[in-house]
């Protein structure tokens, strides 16, 4: 006979199913519950996260604009990905390229 376990090898302590349903926490005695935080809404709502961030770092820039490199170092992405991102804003009318730099431009309000 072999010495070895067959069957269950895994998960030998704490095999109780676990309820059902969204956590509830008790809040701790003598402490306030902190305020729930406000999120801020999204700057266009068709805008994935990456291409938002670019998209800030392009608004923060102003009216000087902001060459590939320049936005490249402001927000962290790479020289491609930047460039993939803008393109992608110029089609939806967020972003314009005038000589070598990218300019922001903001979304026309709906139902104006």
């Amino acid at each position: 006979m072999s010495k070895r376990q067959k069957g269950r090898r895994h998960r030998r302590v704490n095999r109780t199913p676990r309820p059902v349903g969204p956590a509830r926490r008790r809040p701790a005695a003598g402490r306030a519950a902190p305020p729930p935080a406000a999120a801020a809404p999204p700057p266009v709502p068709d805008l994935g996260r990456h291409t938002a961030r670019t998209w800030e770092g392009l608004r923060a820039c102003g009216a000087a604009g902001a060459s590939l490199d320049e936005l490249s170092a402001t927000v962290g992405y790479t020289e491609r990905t930047i460039l993939k991102h803008v393109n992608g804003l110029a089609g939806q009318g967020l972003a314009e390229l005038r000589d070598d730099r990218w300019y922001a431009r903001e979304p026309a309000l709906a139902g104006g």
